[in-house]
């Protein structure tokens, strides 16, 4: 936040509470978000075989191996730009993220009808399509969830206590 933003917003009578919230939320799934995209790219990457047999495909294919192992570096690349400090990062991190798991789900589905293994497609398919909608509902959900439960607050000790009224009487 620049100085300028930072001064109107401690100027702001307007509680930021429900941004906070919000940014929190956010921050949260993107860091589950990117935290799975690393593993499951290093993953790829690395062990790029292994993802092959598991989505009964041939090793290598006719690209040598070379894609399966780009898409592990990108989505590396996306899961530590997903962790990033500044938001601005994060949330162009959160769209591309989404646009890039739209066209990989939309890729498979091409990919089936041209003769994928079923297994790969319906392995593919889900975990792009569980990222877009993790990404773009996760956020919002947990906020939901978030206000929810703040809505539900448990009383503090202080209202739990009966107020005492003292009265004295003329015997004292």
């Amino acid at each position: 936040m620049d100085n300028i933003a930072a001064a109107e917003s401690a100027a702001s009578p307007v509680s930021t509470a429900g941004a906070d919230r919000s940014d929190s939320a956010e921050r949260r799934v993107l860091a589950a978000l990117g935290i799975v995209r690393i593993v499951w790219g290093a993953a790829t990457a690395l062990g790029s075989a292994h993802v092959h047999r598991i989505g009964g495909l041939a090793y290598p294919g006719p690209d040598g191996g070379i894609w399966i192992k780009a898409f592990g570096v990108r989505d590396v690349v996306l899961g530590a730009a997903a962790l990033h400090s500044d938001a601005t990062v994060r949330r162009a991190t959160l769209k591309a993220g989404i646009a890039m798991d739209l066209f990989d789900a939309g890729a498979v589905l091409v990919a089936a009808g041209q003769g994928m293994p079923r297994r790969a497609a319906r392995i593919g398919f889900l975990m792009a399509s569980s990222a877009v909608v993790v990404a773009a509902a996760g956020p919002g959900l947990l906020r939901m969830v978030e206000n929810r439960r703040s809505d539900r607050t448990t009383p503090t000790a202080a209202d739990r206590i009966p107020s005492a009224t003292w009265t004295t009487t003329a015997n004292g």
